[in-house]
């Protein structure tokens, strides 16, 4: 199995390799980084992180001025909601790409928002999510599932 783990740190890179061997990791720490990976081909699936705030914000994708409009003008805020829901964006970004086949498992906890997950699930039925007090086991078992879910 080979893993694309997008993140804007090297914490889940560090963390699978050494709690979920098994895998070959790749990284990528934004969307164009993911893109030039995938165009590569072989990826199974990808592991996602949602909140990017360590890489500048020339590299985030989404749309700023919706996100800007969202936020009464204010541009800090817009900023801040792009890198808390980047993940999100990079989602939509990858699958805009024709990667919407390809299985994701988004590092977030979706347990307090369930009927948000729901939604997200009928536009990217492949998705599913880890929290982050997830386990080996439980990392290990839902990226299986991930990759042999029809």
């Amino acid at each position: 199995m080979r893993v694309l783990i997008i993140e804007d740190g090297n914490e889940y890179l560090d963390s699978l390799s050494r709690f979920v061997p098994g895998p070959v990791y790749l990284q990528a720490h934004d969307a164009e980084e993911a893109l030039r990976v995938l165009e590569g081909g072989g990826i199974d699936l990808v592991y996602l992180d949602m909140r990017f705030d360590r890489i500048a914000s020339d590299r985030l994708v989404g749309d700023f001025a919706q996100a800007l409009a969202a936020c009464n003008g204010e541009e800090e805020r817009a900023w801040k909601y792009l890198q808390n829901h980047q993940g999100l964006f990079i989602l939509a970004h990858l699958a805009a790409q024709g990667y919407s086949a390809l299985p994701v498992l988004i590092s977030y906890d979706f347990g307090q928002e369930l009927r948000r997950f729901g939604l997200l699930k009928r536009t990217y039925p492949h998705l599913d999510w880890v929290g982050d007090g997830a386990g080996p086991d439980e990392i290990r078992r839902k990226m299986h599932q991930a990759i042999q879910a029809p």
